[in-house]
């Protein structure tokens, strides 16, 4: 379990003072260190505790994201925490969980934990994704639903899948995973932001978008809606991205505010030469807006990226309340160079009026 970088760094600092063998010393501390890689975290709010989610894998497995299960720990002030161990992993009995553990979200209502995760099957079957939902009444001991909560069918009109290669394979990859779910108070509706893939977008690979779906109760059933955001590129029908993980809402200022991340390597070549490439990089943020709740969401500028976020080092980076000042923003993720989480030191969020920017 590791959650904090500085201990990493510290030691990698201290090997590099060695007289002799730093190589391979600084290569012994990197494999260790990356033994049982850490990503995808996210947080709730549960009284005076906080409550972490995040996904454990092997370093064995090739690529790692192939292999990986839903791990917990709890904590006082984000700082400190105890170990829960699992939470969830793949359950043979199911399917279309049966291969791989995904990213989620939590929540707590009337005395109930809602676990929102992600999944996919084994085999054939490991890039078809699919979304669950598990649910307690203590935070530990979880009862999982054995069907998916929400999936599009093959015909559906708004989103599908791509072939992709992966190990001298090829796959249909179903993009269908990281949900988000958020209670809309002005409504009382439930919207789950997911990253998906629309059905129809031009030639090539490059039609991430953000699905949406909607429930009057957390634990649904959820309507499939048109897609929230479905970025193109000008005089094109393609999206600048492949995928849109870890999308994030916010309502703050009289607008909707979406948040997601993209690796440079499923970035479009099109819309990379439209924007300035210095602010792109693998922890890069990027920010839409709409005035709605359903979308369409925006960028909020040619190059849509939280100002900071290209340097901060974070993939998956979300948003979460300042513990010592709850009207403020930490940024909170993990380091894609050394897997591990980035929860703290904390990272704080300058958000004004129309600007954000990350205080790296």
């Amino acid at each position: 379990m590791k959650f904090n970088s500085t201990l990493y760094q510290t030691t990698a600092q201290l090997v590099g003072q060695l007289p002799k063998g730093r190589s391979k010393a600084l290569g012994a501390l990197f494999s260790l260190w990356n033994s049982h890689p850490s990503w995808d975290p996210w947080l709730l709010k549960d009284g005076d505790i906080y409550r972490l989610f995040y996904l454990l894998g092997s370093s064995k497995s090739g690529p790692w994201w192939l292999e990986g299960k839903i791990c917990g720990a709890i904590s006082t002030d984000l700082e400190q925490w105890q170990d829960l161990g699992t939470v969830l992993e793949v359950s043979p009995e199911h399917s279309w969980e049966a291969g791989r553990m995904l990213a989620g979200c939590a929540l707590k209502e009337n005395g109930i934990y809602y676990l929102f995760y992600s999944a996919a099957g084994e085999g054939a079957e490991i890039m078809n994704e699919g979304i669950g939902l598990a649910t307690s009444r203590d935070g530990i001991h979880w009862q999982r639903s054995p069907r998916e909560l929400v999936k599009p069918d093959a015909n559906h009109r708004w989103y599908g899948q791509y072939k992709r290669s992966l190990g001298g394979c090829d796959y249909d990859h179903y993009q269908w995973r990281d949900p988000y779910v958020v209670k809309d108070e002005q409504t009382g509706l439930y919207y789950m932001f997911i990253c998906a893939y629309r059905k129809e977008g031009g030639k090539g690979a490059y039609r991430g978008c953000v699905g949406l779906a909607v429930a009057d109760r957390i634990d649904g059933s959820y309507e499939l809606l048109p897609p929230a955001a479905t970025p193109t590129i000008e005089g094109t029908q393609e999206s600048p991205f492949y995928e849109m993980e870890r999308p994030q809402v916010i309502y703050r200022n009289g607008q909707y505010h979406l948040f997601f991340s993209c690796w440079t390597t499923w970035l479009n070549p099109k819309w990379l030469g439209t924007v300035d490439r210095a602010q792109i990089t693998d922890s890069s943020l990027y920010w839409y807006v709409a005035d709605q709740i359903t979308g369409p969401y925006q960028p909020v500028s040619q190059t849509p990226v939280v100002s900071g976020s290209s340097r901060s080092g974070i993939y998956g980076t979300n948003f979460f309340s300042a513990p010592d000042a709850p009207d403020e923003f930490i940024a909170y993720g993990w380091y894609c160079k050394r897997m591990t989480l980035a929860i703290s030191p904390f990272v704080r969020v300058i958000w004004n009026q129309d600007s954000i920017r990350l205080s790296i």
